[in-house]
């Protein structure tokens, strides 16, 4: 008798994840970046969006790299990342992170955000290393950083976000513009 109720809860639960092991398809992204202050659109600006992988243990969640898509803007400053449904066989013990994205655009302030927390129907204004960008509904302003002090800290918070578990290869483009600011930086020749 107990190893039919046994058996029974066991055939429960594991229909119960085979049923929940699909997370909703989230997007497409969809924006255009411009400059906060001429308002005109930025050309060739990475955005690299990254979901994470996240057990749920006694002592919290642990995080691994799990998926990486990662576009440049066109000549009008708009970028799309199509939608993206990850599969997740194991939503007892795990679940997939919405994804993180990272932007940057050499000589300009980079950011890291989850855009669905912090997009509203207006725009709001969200201090990022001590500088100011604009985000409201499919508009993302950069400020153009001032200083060279202003360009290595932008530059290193990036050179941070690709020295993590992302696989190189998920982000070529973003290598590219790092190696193109590090050059206008004077640290590669």
């Amino acid at each position: 008798m107990i190893n039919k109720i046994l058996l029974s809860a066991f055939y429960i639960l594991l229909s119960i994840s085979l049923n929940c092991g699909y997370v909703f398809a989230a997007g497409p992204w969809k924006g255009k970046i411009i400059d906060i202050e001429t308002k005109e659109p930025l050309e060739d600006a990475v955005v690299l969006a990254v979901w994470q992988r996240a057990y749920r243990t006694l002592a919290g969640a642990n995080t691994y790299f799990y998926e990486a898509k990662e576009v440049l803007t066109n000549k009008e400053g708009t970028f799309e990342i199509p939608s993206y449904t990850p599969i997740n066989l194991l939503p007892i013990v795990s679940y997939i992170r919405e994804p993180e994205f990272t932007i940057f655009k050499p000589g300009y302030l980079s950011i890291d955000i989850r855009l669905d927390e912090n997009v509203t129907d207006k725009a709001v204004e969200l201090p990022e290393k001590g500088k100011v960008f604009r985000l409201s509904p499919g508009i993302i302003e950069l400020p153009k950083l001032k200083t060279r002090e202003e360009r290595i800290k932008s530059l290193n918070a990036v050179e941070t976000v690709i020295d993590s578990s992302v696989p190189e290869e998920k982000f070529k483009n973003t290598l590219k513009m790092v190696d193109i600011e590090n050059r206008n930086l004077g640290f590669r020749k």
